[in-house]
């Protein structure tokens, strides 16, 4: 009899063992326009959906795509790497009436999503909201169509925030929006970013320290527009960026913050400079380019 119950323990322990070994959550796990949920999210039985794989991949884990395909909405609530080096759009994300990815993860949690597209059919707030993260970086991702802004972080903590090698295009109020509960900041570095055709192209808002460089702003009203005050720490650099047929004003300060700008080209804007109640400085080689509303060769560069 001893031996039977020493017997019954050893099977008990061992359904244990294998139970949480079938349970364990994989550092890398796959999605496919052609996998299934039910799948344990391997390479050669990946998943259908990045909601079905983020529960299986452990926290500061990776999701990467096998191929081409739609992978729903998604909520990451800890540390994540989505790259789906398929191509730029080659994974999207194709949503009406809802966020298409909403991150709520740690203050110590980075996030990073690679190589993806949005799409919100005009229907949708945000390609990608950000409510709390240590740091989000954003690379190789194009964005359009949504309501309330391609890009819209509402952080309630401190964040980073980088975004590079980008496109948001109709994006609705705001291209990018970076805005930090009160007392908190949001640090940006937006680096060959291209908006096109929004309300704000950029809204630096409450607490927002930001760096543009070499990206383009154009069709948006205006291209950059801070409305957050020094006080909260709103202050915006922009170098070596071209702003192109932008309403209202290429460079507008509404909120009573600090904005720079260095060595950019300004072509066809409604105005360049909006000191809106802030404070605009520029370094004196920003390149102005006058347009003829008639159509003929644009007249000779002039620094401002």
């Amino acid at each position: 009899m001893k031996n039977f119950r020493f017997s019954i323990l050893g099977v008990v322990v061992l359904m244990a063992v294998f139970g949480a070994l079938a349970s364990a959550q994989a550092t890398r796990t796959w999605v496919s326009g052609v996998g299934d949920d039910a799948n344990p999210c391997s390479r050669t039985a990946p998943c259908k959906t990045f909601a079905g794989a983020i529960s299986k991949t452990a926290p500061a884990g990776e999701i990467d795509c096998l191929d081409p395909g739609g992978f729903g909405a998604l909520t990451i609530t800890k540390a994540i790497t989505i790259d789906c080096d398929a191509g730029v759009g080659g994974a999207s994300v194709l949503v009406s009436g809802t966020n298409g990815i909403v991150i709520a993860a740690g203050a110590g949690d980075m996030v990073q999503l690679r190589n993806m597209g949005f799409m919100g059919l005009n229907a949708s707030p945000a390609a990608i909201r950000v409510n709390s993260a240590g740091t989000v970086h954003l690379e190789q991702v194009v964005a359009y169509e949504f309501t309330a802004g391609c890009v819209d972080v509402e952080t309630s903590g401190t964040t980073v925030v980088t975004i590079q090698d980008s496109t948001f295009e109709n994006c609705g109020s705001d291209g990018v929006k970076l805005n930090a509960a009160s007392g908190q900041t949001v640090v940006a570095d937006l680096h060959n970013v291209r908006i096109y055709n929004s309300g704000n192209g950029l809204n630096g808002a409450n607490g927002s320290r930001v760096s543009v460089r070499d990206s383009v702003i154009s069709f948006n009203n205006p291209g950059i527009n801070q409305t957050g005050l020094v006080a909260n720490g709103s202050v915006i650099m922009v170098q070596g960026s071209t702003f192109s047929l932008n309403g209202t004003a290429a460079v507008q300060s509404s909120g009573g913050g600090q904005i720079t700008a260095c060595g950019n080209v300004f072509a066809g804007n409604t105005l360049i400079f909006n000191t809106a109640g802030g404070t605009i400085t520029s370094c004196g080689d920003n390149d102005h380019i006058p347009s003829d509303p008639q159509g003929s060769a644009p007249g000779p560069a002039a620094h401002i």
